[in-house]
């Protein structure tokens, strides 16, 4: 089973004006048009059996109508994660309908959403996520799309898995867009998940190979970032690293399945 673990994708009428304004901002051009479809169809053109979405609330108000279109999207190809934005008043009944829901973990964007990931503020979110067993995802590193301070830093990160023993924490990027040597002082062979989105053509085969070797293959997930990033050729470049078969395997799927507790069986939703 190969898992996408990092994909974003928004409803038809809002992906028509978001794809096109987010490729701007970023200086990026999308391989698909941002929908549901879309993300589907370029899954079947790379042999991706799962993609799991990542939405984000940069709102306070967006947080219950996205994971309630988060909770429609789901099907046996598609998990989505939920958004929870820290400045939202209901975040503990949010969450607990996350849970009841079968959402399997939570994403957050430190730089559009506007607090730093070490901010004692968020503890109580987090404790409640972790204590619940959701997955946490962060992005982590510069984002191409604003200027400094970043939010999200290794040096920042590192105090979550101290903090939160256990708890399952992912620093999309490979730990930290462009803050690579930051990551390898701060987080590798810490007790945290990378995830490998957008990050092959700027680390070069030679350095993700080297990164994943010293962190761990049992701890990183193949991510894309799709529509940024072509899953199909992104799959290709893990497939090129100079990894044995049943590390290839556990990167491209197998630790997806464990942290999001599937099996080869199970369906995405009831």
């Amino acid at each position: 089973m190969i898992i996408d673990f990092h994909t974003h994708c928004f409803a038809d009428e809002i992906a028509v004006k978001a794809i096109p304004k987010l490729a701007r901002a970023g200086g990026i051009k999308p391989f698909t048009d941002g929908t549901v479809e879309g993300l589907k169809k370029s899954m079947q053109a790379a042999g991706i059996d799962i993609s799991v979405v990542q939405p984000i609330a940069t709102k306070p108000q967006q947080t219950v109508t996205i994971n309630r279109w988060a909770a429609e999207i789901r099907g046996d190809s598609i998990i989505s994660f939920g958004t929870i934005h820290p400045e939202y008043s209901n975040w503990k009944e949010e969450i607990l309908w996350l849970s009841r829901e079968g959402f399997k973990g939570v994403k957050f964007h430190p730089d559009y959403q506007d607090f730093f990931v070490d901010d004692k503020k968020l503890f109580n979110i987090y404790e409640m996520l972790f204590s619940m067993n959701f997955i946490v995802l962060f992005h982590a590193g510069l984002d191409i799309a604003f200027p400094e301070p970043y939010h999200c830093t290794p040096e920042r990160l590192q105090k979550l898995p101290d903090t939160f023993p256990g708890a399952v924490i992912v620093a999309a990027h490979m730990g930290g867009y462009l803050y690579w040597k930051d990551v390898e002082n701060y987080l590798i062979g810490r007790d945290i998940y990378l995830d490998t989105s957008f990050s092959f053509d700027k680390l070069g085969k030679e350095d993700m190979e080297r990164m994943i070797r010293k962190h761990g293959t049992e701890r990183v997930l193949f991510a894309t970032d799709s529509p940024w990033k072509e899953q199909q050729q992104e799959l290709k470049n893990i497939q090129s690293l100079s990894l044995n078969e049943d590390e290839i395997n556990a990167i491209l799927g197998g630790n997806a399945q464990k942290i999001l507790r599937l099996n080869n069986s199970e369906t995405v939703v009831e």
